[in-house]
């Protein structure tokens, strides 16, 4: 018995000396370690989480970790502020999907029918300031005899297969009562006359020197050269016709000869851009048009149709 406190009291002091003995060290896998760690450790600190993993648990997709303390300091950063709104948002969103929406199919409404320009193009009161605005008749006038002729000349050659506003391509003049119909008449006379220039030379000169001699049918400058190469080739001066015009006032080409003619022959595209005009009365309503020039225009027009047919 007295052998064995004598081992217990030395084994107690050899502890003893080992843990206050400063230049004893502990092997850290020692249990001496580990007992003085474990009991020597003060309490850890709360270990920030990082923003991936906050989010994370903010919209469910990992399960929270951590007490009551570590959400506390959690809650007083502004973006969890943020993430809290979010993970309210998601969780509504799950309680309450919205239902979804079917798209219904939209049905196929069949294509109305034009019966006129005005319906393509806009309202009659639109039609109409777009009139004003260009200084042309307000009121346009049933198409002449003459004019309905050539158009189902040109309807007959072709002239009106572009011509998106006829129904199933069938001629109906009930379309050509807008400014838009009468400007594609215009646009297919313009391209007919390129399209048969040998005609020309067998017009009526006397008919010809009567509308050359009147002026220019508008202001517009491609029809002001037309007129002018007209007066040219029939030497008339310029002069002697602007003076006595009633648009000279607000034309920009008065008493302005044409150069850089150098040929005398007649072009039919510049003669069908003067004489259209007077055949659809398309004219400035200023401009009042003698009864000799319109039966000249209309007789020009006639033997046009004519002599397309035999040449």
């Amino acid at each position: 018995m007295s052998l064995f406190k004598t081992l217990l009291l030395s084994n107690q002091a050899k502890v003893v000396f080992k843990t206050q003995n400063p230049l004893h060290k502990p092997f850290p896998h020692s249990p001496s370690f580990i007992i003085r760690r474990t009991l020597s450790s003060s309490p850890q600190e709360p270990i920030k989480k990082p923003l991936s993993l906050l989010f994370e648990e903010a919209v469910g997709l990992t399960e929270k970790a951590g007490g009551n303390e570590s959400e506390y300091q959690e809650e007083k950063n502004g973006l969890m502020s943020e993430l809290r709104g979010l993970e309210r948002e998601v969780r509504a969103l799950k309680e309450n999907p919205k239902p979804k929406v079917q798209k219904e199919e939209k049905e196929k409404k069949p294509k109305k029918k034009v019966t006129n320009l005005v319906e393509l193009f806009g309202s009659e009161k639109m039609v109409e300031k777009r009139r004003r605005e260009s200084g042309e008749a307000t009121v346009l006038k049933d198409l002449s005899p003459f004019v309905e002729a050539f158009v189902r000349h040109l309807y007959s050659k072709g002239y009106f297969n572009k011509a998106n506003f006829l129904v199933d391509n069938k001629l109906d003049f009930s379309y050509f009562d807008s400014k838009y119909g009468r400007d594609f008449i215009k646009s297919a006379a313009y391209k007919f006359g390129k399209d048969h220039q040998e005609i020309a030379q067998w017009l009526s000169s006397k008919n010809l020197k009567t509308v050359a001699l009147f002026g220019c049918p508008s202001l517009d400058k491609n029809n002001v050269f037309a007129a002018k190469w007209l007066r040219k080739i029939f030497k008339i001066q310029e002069d002697t016709v602007c003076s006595q015009c009633m648009l000279k006032d607000s034309c920009r080409h008065a008493n302005k000869d044409v150069w850089g003619i150098a040929t005398r022959n007649l072009l039919l595209v510049h003669v069908m851009k003067v004489i259209i005009l007077y055949n659809l009365d398309q004219v400035p309503p200023k401009l009042t048009v003698p009864d000799e020039v319109r039966d000249s225009a209309n007789k020009l027009l006639e033997e046009v149709i004519k002599l397309s047919r035999t040449t």
